[in-house]
This record gives structure tokens, C-alpha cells and sequence, in this order.
């Protein structure tokens, strides 16, 4: 088995369909997503706007520690005016430290064909070292994730260890490594799970964090692809499972 010295992760919230968002509901949902990975990763973490790039200018700055600047909120409502003028709409912020990779977070909403309806999703990428504390720092951030948006899917995309295409499922959403369903489940439900971690709001379980294994998911390991399997087909049967283009 090949090893990975670096992991990629692409982490998506699919937020709930609404017939429209407003320009604060757009800034408020973005501002909860930075504040959860500065909290988990980085309290100082900068984002500045991205264009096609990792270098940054310092001008250009979006967010700091101390919430969006003058600049950010300005691109914002940028982006904010295209869901009405063009239908839909993508805004990326990277992360100001220059290194090959970045950091990247985007929001990107769109129209349904009839315009009833916004579909919207927050999606983090970004690369960590494979080492044994990093799945304990990602269960966190979904976990921590979820609690801030108990009312989201939201999956992983390990594109080098276990990509979505390789799931059971492709079109549908899945728990290649940890995955947060807004439904309370039972851990004896799932019993193949490493995890099972109840979501809580005004003291009443609203969802689920599940986490498949106790390391990180390989396609080419068989027991990880059957246990993550096991646990998608479990979902999909209780109609869990959703597919990614309805949500």
C-alpha cells in the first residue's frame, strides 16, 4: 500500500434550499464557517481573495481574526448581487501563508432552473501532513462544524485515499471517512462505525456525526472500503443518503 505523506481535504456543507438569501444571511453563514476553522486550525488564519493563484496581495485581504474587512464585505455583495443578475455565484477566499497548496474556502450558490429555490454549499479545501493526529482534527471540525450547521449534510472528499467516485453510491453523498447527516441515529444502528456522535440543539439530538474507521480511509485497503460500504448502504436504506444535486 502506497504511502500518503500528505492528505487532501475536501470538506462540503450543503446548505438548505431557500427561495432567497439575503445579503446578511449570505455574510453571516460564510463568517460562522471561518470562525469554526479558525477555532480548530488557526485563531490568527487570514483569507485573502482568490484568483486562480496561491500569491496573495496584501490588499486584498478579505478576513482577519477580527471578521471581514472593508475590502471582503464589498466582495461580498459582489457576489451576492450575481444570484440575482446571472443566477448563481462563486466567491474563494485562500489563506495568506504562500505555500504550494493553500488553504481555500469557497461559497457558491445558484438558482433552480424554475427560480423557486437557492441551492448553496461552503466547501474547505486544503492539504494536511498524514500524521496521527489529524483525524482527531478533522472529526473536530465536522463535529464542531455540525453544530453550527445542524441543519446541513456535509461529507469529505479524500481525493488521494478514498475519492467520492469510488463510493458505492457516486451521485449520492457519502461517509468515505466522516460524514454528518441532520437526523438523530443510533450508534447501535450503525454498528461498523468507528464513531457516532450525537448533535445536539436546545438539549433535543437533531443529527449525527459519523466517522467510519479510526484512521484514514485507503481504496485500496479492502476491509475500509467494505466497512465504508456497510455504513452508505445502511443510509441509503433508511433514506439518508441524498443525492448531491437535490440538496
Amino acid at each position: 500500500m502506497r504511502e500518503i505523506l500528505n492528505v487532501q481535504f475536501d470538506i462540503i456543507i450543503y446548505l438548505p434550499k431557500v427561495s432567497f438569501i439575503t445579503y446578511a444571511d449570505f455574510c453571516h453563514r460564510l463568517e460562522k464557517a471561518l470562525k469554526v476553522y479558525q477555532h480548530c486550525f488557526d485563531p490568527k488564519m487570514t483569507w485573502y481573495l482568490f484568483k486562480n493563484t496561491v500569491k496573495v496581495k496584501p490588499e486584498a485581504l478579505v478576513h482577519s481574526p477580527d471578521g471581514f474587512t472593508e475590502f471582503g464585505l464589498k466582495k461580498l455583495s459582489f457576489a451576492h448581487k450575481k444570484i440575482d443578475k446571472e443566477g448563481d455565484t462563486l466567491i474563494s477566499f485562500i489563506d495568506g501563508e504562500h505555500n504550494t497548496f493553500g488553504k481555500l474556502i469557497g461559497y457558491s450558490a445558484s438558482k433552480s432552473l424554475d427560480n423557486s429555490f437557492v441551492q448553496s454549499k461552503i466547501s474547505f479545501f486544503f492539504t494536511e501532513p498524514n500524521e496521527p493526529q489529524i483525524l482527531k482534527q478533522i472529526t473536530s471540525f465536522v463535529t464542531e462544524l455540525a453544530n453550527v450547521f445542524t441543519d446541513s449534510y456535509i461529507e469529505i472528499d479524500l481525493m488521494q485515499t478514498f475519492s467520492k467516485v469510488n463510493a458505492l453510491f457516486v451521485k449520492r453523498i457519502g461517509v468515505s471517512l466522516i460524514a454528518y447527516i441532520p437526523s438523530p441515529l443510533k450508534a447501535s444502528d450503525y454498528p461498523e462505525a468507528h464513531q457516532v456522535i450525537p448533535i445536539y440543539k436546545d438539549d433535543k439530538q437533531v443529527g449525527t456525526v459519523i466517522v467510519s474507521l479510526d484512521h484514514l480511509p485507503s481504496i485500496e485497503n479492502t476491509e475500509d472500503v467494505k466497512t465504508i460500504n456497510r455504513i452508505d448502504l445502511r443510509l441509503r436504506d433508511a433514506d439518508l443518503l441524498p443525492i448531491r444535486s437535490d440538496l
